[in-house]
């Protein structure tokens, strides 16, 4: 009985690796925001002004870039992770915080609907973004 259990611990710790391994593969590329939805309600023409030109970047080594223009450049560096399961995107940036000049840790939180190669949706409790890859 201690064997079978520890086949299925070991099953399901290799499954859970290679479900990152699928999730990084699919999220290696610049995605856009083509639908943003806030509290069900569309909200894309908001998003877009609030942030235009946005543009997201995963790599397969865990970072990712942001990219927006309001009405100046904005760059946000930072990584990224997999919590509960594999099912939630958590994405974290240092920033400085003023006016103490500290450094801070940002942490935003969603979770993962329907990932491909050229598509996703990433949602929190008040919001859902809709992307797609420019890269394909």
């Amino acid at each position: 009985m201690k064997k079978y259990l520890f086949a299925v611990a070991i099953t399901a710790f290799v499954l859970g690796c290679n479900k990152e391994k699928i999730y990084k593969e699919n999220l290696n590329a610049t995605w856009r925001v083509y639908k943003y939805l806030l509290y069900n309600v569309d909200k894309t023409a908001l998003f877009n002004s609030r942030y235009p030109n946005y543009r997201i970047t995963f790599t397969k080594d865990g970072n990712f870039t942001e990219f927006y223009t309001n009405p100046d450049t904005n760059i946000i560096n930072g990584s990224y992770y997999f919590e509960q399961n594999n099912e939630r995107l958590v994405l974290e940036h240092q920033y400085l915080s003023l006016p103490d000049s500290t450094l801070k840790t940002a942490k935003r939180k969603f979770t993962i609907f329907n990932l491909t190669r050229d598509h996703v949706q990433l949602r929190t409790d008040t919001s859902q973004l809709y992307m797609d890859t420019l890269d394909i």
